[in-house]
């Protein structure tokens, strides 16, 4: 059987989300939008709406609406680059840099939530699990493994 880790991961994004709710109504975006941020701040290799959707394993239409909002908020710029002007690549604005900044201070703080009471090496140990786990994951979801209409597994 697994540990409950793997089958309660929602309160991992619960946790996450929540940490969020105060940053989120003050300037009044939506989670979806400041993952989008984040996630352009953080992987600055990938910058297109494609990336987003493939990496993070969020809906085309989601993607799509979040960087739309976060265009018309003057955030995120569209550009096309000399040669290839079929992508488009997102981004992001002088004027995200302060809610960049306040969003990875929240992440910075739910990593240490998370990794509270853990040594270095511990740390380490667990990256290199979870890393593989994720390997996994993302072998398993690229081999069609992961049925739309499966359920999760009870406990």
């Amino acid at each position: 059987m697994l540990p409950p880790f793997f089958t309660r991961s929602q309160g991992l994004r619960k946790l996450y989300c929540g940490l969020f709710t105060p940053l989120l109504e003050r300037i009044g975006m939506s989670q979806l939008e400041m993952d989008i941020l984040l996630f352009l701040a953080n992987n600055p290799d990938s910058d297109t709406a494609r990336d987003i959707v493939e990496k993070r394993h969020l809906a085309k239409s989601h993607v799509s609406v979040g960087v739309e909002a976060l265009a018309g908020r003057g955030l995120v710029e569209r550009r096309l680059r000399e040669g290839n002007r079929k992508t488009i690549h997102l981004h992001l604005t002088e004027a995200a840099a302060p809610v960049v900044a306040e969003g990875r201070a929240i992440q910075r703080q739910y990593g240490h939530m998370l990794l509270a009471n853990f040594t270095e090496e511990e740390r380490r140990t667990l990256f290199l699990l979870l890393d593989r786990v994720g390997e996994n994951v993302e072998a398993a979801l690229s081999a069609g493994e992961a049925r739309q209409d499966a359920h999760p597994p009870k406990n």
